[in-house]
């Protein structure tokens, strides 16, 4: 690899590491969801609420529930400067799930500017040659999209 080439890559490397710091230092843990009432409701994958995973949003937090199970998010972390500086949409970012390093899934209330639509994505689990997803993120992952029940 030539020298030019070489400086390019890292210099690329650099600047992805740079975006997911600022990405983290940006996020805020949230003790309740107050003020976030528009993303309030139920949803399941596609808005059909005879499916699982189910998430309810309301002031004191998540609710995720996977095979029957209940896991309660009080604690989450707003990532209010997720997107572009000069972003000005309807899109809301938020980290359930906080890892020694970073975290495990995100979720984009709202995701491509769709009213309504939750998008469930891992953030830092779950990728080609990393860590593995817990099973409820696996889950978590595996339903999206979600939608407001129908």
């Amino acid at each position: 690899m030539s020298q030019d080439r070489l400086a390019r890559v890292l210099a690329t490397l650099v600047s992805l590491a740079a975006l997911t710091f600022n990405v983290a230092a940006h996020a805020a843990e949230v003790q309740d969801l107050q003020g976030f009432d528009d993303i309030f409701g139920r949803y399941a994958p596609g808005g059909d609420c005879k499916k699982q995973p189910q998430i309810l949003v309301d002031v004191s937090g998540f609710t995720f529930e996977v095979d029957g199970k209940q896991d309660k998010v009080t604690n989450a972390e707003y990532a209010a400067s997720y997107g572009p500086h000069d972003y000005a949409g309807i899109s809301k970012w938020f980290f359930p799930f906080r890892l020694k390093d970073g975290y495990s899934i995100l979720m984009t209330f709202n995701y491509n500017e769709q009213k309504g639509v939750l998008a469930i994505d891992p953030q830092d689990e779950g990728y080609a040659g990393g860590p593995k997803l817990s099973a409820l993120n696996q889950a978590l992952v595996s339903g999206s999209p979600y939608a407001p029940c129908k």
